[in-house]
């Protein structure tokens, strides 16, 4: 890592969608020492997970695993038949980063059993309402091994946030705006730009992409479609803009319809204002389906959004943009 190198940490839950935008991106922008990814697993099933981890390594780019996931399918459960494969993947390659998602149920010991066993590579911790003392935050301040601390919602006391070095901060923040309804999104907001004054105070900073923090296992049939599409504003500050579907009702048209309707709306915009939304996969094959009136799917879209999001941020860190 270079010195005043900026680094993106987009902030998934490693669902298909996620997963699938992901490995896109690896294979179309050059993500090392610009962007990693860091995935908080909710779904047990590993194989899809495994692949990505082993292409991010392959390529020696940098990717952060939590290792002990808590939501969805992990709670109230173990990690019997889901870690030993990710531990292959990680015992495999060195530039996947292990992390420890480290909240107010986690103990000391288990911190402590967990740097043993990371003990002679790079490790994460990312906190979330940890109950460390004052002491405990600066031992950990002091590791060699940690290469990044990770400051969830910025939940860290200004204390213990002072004790940890900047040249392994990152603060992890939900620049997304959720609604209750697709229907419920309309124009544009702003979105961030910690990208442009970060650097004093960190290493890094981070978002839940146009996601949310929020985790949702997924809802009933969409009344409406909402793509969210991130933007380069005058200034170089991030916004989005939400492209809703014309028709909001239930049982008024089709998904596939309402699709194209959001879809031609973000694509006219886009190809108006090239210098504000960047030229990437996501946006092109947005463009591909309005023009072949094809509707892909809802998870196909959601990976195109994060695809686009990231990208965007990328572009703009490396002056693309």
């Amino acid at each position: 890592m270079r010195e005043g190198q900026t680094l993106y940490f987009p902030y998934l839950y490693a669902r298909q969608s996620e997963i699938r935008a992901l490995r896109s991106l690896r294979g179309n922008q050059p993500l090392r020492n610009i962007v990693i990814p860091i995935l908080e697993p909710v779904n047990r099933a590993h194989a899809e997970l495994q692949r990505l981890l082993n292409d991010f390594g392959t390529a020696n780019d940098n990717l952060i695993v939590v290792t002990n996931p808590y939501q969805h399918e992990f709670h109230g459960r173990g990690l019997d038949g889901w870690i030993e494969p990710i531990e292959e993947a990680i015992d495999a390659h060195r530039s996947l980063i292990p992390g420890l998602l480290c909240s107010q149920a986690t103990t000391a010991e288990q911190i402590r059993d967990f740097l043993t066993q990371y003990r002679e590579r790079d490790v994460a911790l990312l906190y979330l309402n940890t109950r460390l003392s004052d002491a405990q935050v600066q031992r950990l301040a002091e590791r060699a091994n940690i290469r990044f601390h990770i400051n969830l919602h910025e939940r860290m006391s200004a204390a213990h946030r002072a004790m940890l070095p900047r040249e392994k901060v990152v603060d992890v923040r939900d620049d997304f705006q959720r609604k209750a309804r697709n229907a419920d999104y309309v124009g544009i907001e702003f979105f961030t730009d910690r990208h442009l004054n970060y650097q004093q105070l960190a290493v890094g900073f981070g978002d839940y992409t146009i996601l949310g923090a929020t985790f949702e296992a997924g809802g009933g049939p969409a009344a409406a479609v909402a793509i969210h599409g991130t933007f380069k504003e005058r200034g170089g500050d991030v916004w989005v803009e939400h492209f809703v579907s014309d028709d909001v009702e239930l049982n008024v048209g089709t998904v596939g319809e309402k699709f194209l309707q959001a879809a031609g709306k973000l694509v006219v915009r886009a190809q108006q204002f090239p210098r504000k939304f960047g030229n990437d996969q996501a946006l092109r094959d947005y463009a591909d389906d309005v023009a072949a009136q094809h509707y892909p799917g809802l998870g196909k879209s959601k990976e195109r959004q994060i695809y686009h999001h990231v990208a965007l941020m990328h572009q703009l860190l490396t002056g693309q943009l």
